[in-house]
């Protein structure tokens, strides 16, 4: 373990060089005793060929957020994001720190999630990502179910965006209890994932215009829009069909647009679809950590929801060179990729 790290304010766009990948999950090779006693977040020790999932950031720990515990808020000064910044050419070193890297090294402050004996890695690897559904699930479950201004038992769910994220934001809707759930994304393998597990009507945004999609899921959801709607897909415009979307006094939840984009610029009417309605809004840039909670209903909810069967490539570091510019560019080709760095 490193001694001396510099605090840098990591606020802006990930910065290259880097190592990509934050959706770690992964297996101990070495540690220390004092890591082994203090690094899991549950207080169980730590040995040598336990795996162990990775959060994603390390905090300073010493912030107004950090000092105060917000656990979904990304502290003031936060030391690095595994997987995304800083680059690797600047501290705190060594550079080793992204999912893609064969070995990393694991830096103070860190904070590890020992995985069951029992839960595969092609389940236990959504570990993160479950981690954001679950906390945007709960933000919006924290309202007023007494005034149906939250998510309750019983709420209709539309979600935009059915890549690994939205999925499992309708998993965990059906896990707490939603009823009527609607899925709308530009990919038929994603929507006919989404119909086999859980969804109950898909939507093709490609068939259809925005016009188009917020008439049917008014259709279905009593002519009002749905409780909830899910803003998963990562463009700007899916924002506002979101707001125009929910019905009166409903609650969307903004988790796609996480990256400073070029193109982030949007028209929203704001009296129109935001002060008239009486909706909230929840966006969720930092998924806590919490993930104790996370690995067990992943375990728990394994052999009815087949998270596994997400997974359409599990690539080694040559194959993904290959496959670049098709995982990032054609989300019809997969659903969700998965880098194993030792495989050959």
């Amino acid at each position: 373990m490193c001694s001396k790290v510099k605090l840098l304010h990591l606020e802006e766009k990930t910065i290259f060089p880097i190592i990509p990948g934050h959706e770690i999950i992964g297996t101990i090779v070495e540690i220390g005793r004092k890591a082994a006693e203090t690094m899991e977040y549950s207080g169980k020790k730590l040995e040598v060929g336990d795996r162990i999932a990775v959060a994603v950031e390390v905090n300073c720990g010493k912030c107004w957020y950090c000092k105060r515990q917000f656990d979904n808020i990304t502290c003031e000064n936060q030391i690095m994001a595994y997987g995304v910044r800083p680059p690797i050419t600047e501290p705190p070193f060594p550079p080793l720190r992204g999912g893609w890297a064969e070995y990393m090294y694991i830096f103070p402050g860190s904070i590890f999630h020992k995985i069951p004996e029992d839960l595969p890695m092609e389940v236990a690897v959504f570990t993160e990502e479950m981690a954001v559904a679950y906390s945007a699930m709960l933000r919006a479950a924290r309202m007023f179910p007494g005034t149906y201004e939250g998510f309750t038992p019983g709420s209709s769910v539309a979600i935009i965006g059915c890549g690994p994220l939205g999925i499992l934001h309708g998993i965990m809707a059906r896990i707490m209890g939603a009823d009527i759930i609607i899925c709308i994304d530009i990919a038929d393998n994603r929507l006919d994932y989404a119909k086999q597990v859980f969804a109950d009507y898909i939507v093709n945004a490609k068939k259809t215009t925005r016009e188009e999609r917020i008439q049917i899921v008014k259709e279905l959801t009593e002519d009002v829009g749905p409780d909830v709607v899910v803003e998963a897909a990562g463009y700007p415009e899916p924002f506002v069909e979101s707001l125009e979307m929910v019905r009166k006094s409903g609650v969307v939840i903004e988790v796609g647009n996480w990256v400073d984009s070029p193109i982030s610029d949007i028209m929203i009417n704001v009296q129109k679809y935001i002060c008239s309605k009486n909706i909230h809004i929840h966006s969720v840039y930092h998924c806590g950590y919490r993930w104790d909670r996370v690995i067990k209903i992943l375990s728990r909810y394994r052999k009815q929801y087949p998270f596994d069967k997400m997974i359409t490539h599990m690539l080694s570091l040559d194959e993904l060179v290959k496959q670049m510019h098709t995982i990032a560019y054609d989300s019809t080709s997969h659903i969700k990729a998965v880098v194993v760095p030792h495989k050959h």
